[in-house]
């Protein structure tokens, strides 16, 4: 991947972090888009040294503040005019209802609208390097979007539902974001990196979801270096052997039972109806 210029957001831990490493060893120049720039540096460090690619780089991006989305694609503009890859890493699990700066659940605001806005503002540097690619971190834990209720007014609570529908959301928001640029030679992949205890998402469970977790594990739980495998494989690989907008499994596409190219539209223009409050002028934004 000598030349080649790549984004991942979360990647100073888990499998962002390892797949910031092994992207790393094949020769791109790395940015890695952190909320936390004390964690992000130390491991920025550790790549570098284990890889001996210099050309790796911290920047701050605070996914639930659609200010700091907008000042890391500033930023990144300032110093790139093309990016061959963007990974949509990050993730968010989260205990308690909170909403965001456009008043947004913060679990969907981080994991769907955050990137959703981020790859808005990279569209230009993406078609840039065409033929390039976005790959976005969804997973086979996904199902009850209810895009009438993204919010959690008219339901419940459920910190599960509220993760399971913002994973579902990532596979059906693949297939519009790949609908919408095919036609610019940019491929979008969404992938599951399986169960993989050792991650900081699972942090905020209480002693008995972190027991459940761990025999959970025993059965279906993948190391780190598996999860992250199938990032670097879309990332790099010559081909994907899959389709365009299409779900992957370890390196294998999978069919999505959320397919539904109505819904799919659906849940594009809630997304935008949520960025539109705002107040954010997109001049990025995908016709």
């Amino acid at each position: 991947m000598k030349d080649k210029t790549v984004i991942i957001t979360g990647a100073n831990k888990g499998i962002g972090k390892e797949a910031a490493k092994e992207i790393a060893k094949l020769g791109a120049k790395v940015y890695m888009a952190c909320r936390s720039l004390d964690s992000a540096n130390q491991a920025k460090d550790e790549i570098i040294k284990e890889t001996g690619n210099p050309n790796v780089f911290v920047k701050h991006l605070d996914l639930a503040s659609t200010d700091s989305i907008q000042k890391f694609a500033e930023s990144f503009k300032q110093e790139e005019n093309k990016l061959d890859v963007l990974i949509n890493n990050a993730g968010l699990w989260t205990k308690t209802k909170k909403l965001t700066d456009i008043n947004v659940e913060q679990t969907f605001a981080v994991n769907v609208l955050g990137h959703q806005l981020l790859t808005q503002l990279l569209v230009d540097e993406l078609k840039n390097a065409a033929p390039s690619r976005i790959i976005n971190t969804a997973s086979h834990f996904a199902g009850g979007l209810d895009i009438n209720d993204i919010n959690f007014d008219k339901r419940n609570y459920n910190e599960t539902l509220a993760y399971k529908q913002t994973k579902q959301a990532n596979r059906m928001l693949t297939r519009e974001w790949a609908r919408r640029l095919e036609k610019d030679n940019i491929s979008v992949y969404s992938m599951t990196p399986g169960f993989i205890p050792d991650t900081e998402l699972f942090r905020e469970q209480n002693l008995a979801g972190k027991l459940l977790l761990k025999m959970f594990a025993l059965i279906e739980g993948r190391t780190i270096e598996e999860g992250a495998d199938t990032i670097v494989w879309l990332a790099s690989a010559d081909k994907s052997n899959g389709s365009n907008g299409g779900f992957f499994n370890q390196r294998k596409e999978e069919k999505c039972k959320f397919n539904n190219p109505e819904e799919e539209k659906r849940l594009w223009d809630k997304c935008e109806e949520y960025l539109s409050v705002s107040r954010i002028t997109l001049d990025y934004m995908v016709n």
